[in-house]
């Protein structure tokens, strides 16, 4: 009887618990981690929301995933990747260090990609790279320069590139960020 009275309340501990996160998100952010988001965009030139958005299609914000591939946390760095920014097996799971990481990744591939004026389509570039990796996409623009087609803008290049994944993937992030700017609009304009 004790050891149920002992678990009832730790699961009641765990619950407020929960509720508070929730609670905390709903009141102060409109999304996990959004104040990260918001410090770090700038040294990428995004607005908070797209940041956001690479967080969400890869893990969900949730600072624990790990894919079956390896990689880690709220960005879904590979191991190789994560070190390369400064990261260890333990720091890997912070949330606001594997966001800080990522940005440093995603700085590295816009510089990949600087060729590419266009910042929208430098974006979609940078995007697809997070995703699949630069040497994927640097391959699908060659086969657009063999064949018909403008290998600076991502519509031409995205049919090149083999994982349909990876199309959807750009799509669905720039889709998720225009919600977050319009649910943000319409969420701070209901705080007031």
């Amino acid at each position: 009887m004790f050891l149920v009275a002992v678990l009832s309340f730790i699961v009641g501990l765990m619950h407020v618990r929960v509720r508070d996160v929730e609670e905390e998100i709903t009141n102060e952010e409109m999304v996990p981690y959004q104040a990260v988001f918001e410090h770090y965009a700038p040294q990428v030139g995004w607005d908070w929301e797209l940041l956001a958005a690479v967080a969400y299609h890869e893990s969900r914000f949730h600072a624990t995933a790990h894919s079956q591939s390896g990689a880690c946390g709220v960005m879904q760095l590979m191991p190789k990747t994560a070190h390369r920014f400064g990261l260890n097996d333990s720091t890997v799971w912070v949330p606001e260090d594997n966001i800080r990481a990522g940005v440093e990744y995603i700085q590295f591939l816009q510089r990949k990609w600087a060729f590419i004026q266009n910042k929208d389509e430098q974006t979609k570039f940078v995007l697809a790279s997070y995703n699949v990796g630069p040497g994927f996409i640097f391959a699908a623009r060659r086969r657009v320069r063999d064949g018909e087609g403008n290998a600076y803008v991502w519509a031409d290049v995205e049919p090149y590139v083999h994982s349909s994944y990876t199309r959807h993937y750009v799509k669905h992030v720039l889709k998720t960020a225009n919600k977050y700017r319009n649910d943000y609009t319409e969420w701070k304009a209901n705080c007031r």
